[in-house]
């Protein structure tokens, strides 16, 4: 059993969405936010920006998230599991309404 996985991958994800280009840089905006989103509230064990604040790191492996981190992104009805399947992520992909309020009930407890 692997117990190390990659979660996301930006350039993977993106890829998918060749035949759908108009999509792909929002997704590609989206998953960015959510990489600096994991990062700004250490949510994960890693950095995955530079000195200004680009995503250098493009992919997050399981061993990589803290127990709040898996929290937040574990299970269908997780907090980014609902923000990836909104239509919010596609329209407004810097809009993050969800995921912060999935951590603050997290974070509440």
């Amino acid at each position: 059993m692997i117990n190390d996985y990659p979660v996301w991958d930006i350039d993977v994800l993106v890829a998918s969405y060749e035949s759908a280009p108009d999509w792909q840089e929002s997704i590609k905006i989206a998953m960015e936010n959510l990489f600096v989103f994991l990062e700004s509230n250490e949510l994960i064990k890693c950095r995955v920006t530079d000195g200004n604040g680009h995503v250098v790191k493009r992919v997050i492996m399981k061993s990589e998230l803290t127990e709040e981190g898996n929290k937040l992104v574990e299970g269908p009805k997780s907090a980014v599991h609902r923000w990836a399947r909104s239509k919010k992520i596609i329209n407004d992909p810097t809009n993050l309404s969800l995921l912060e309020k999935g951590l603050a009930e997290i974070r509440k407890v």
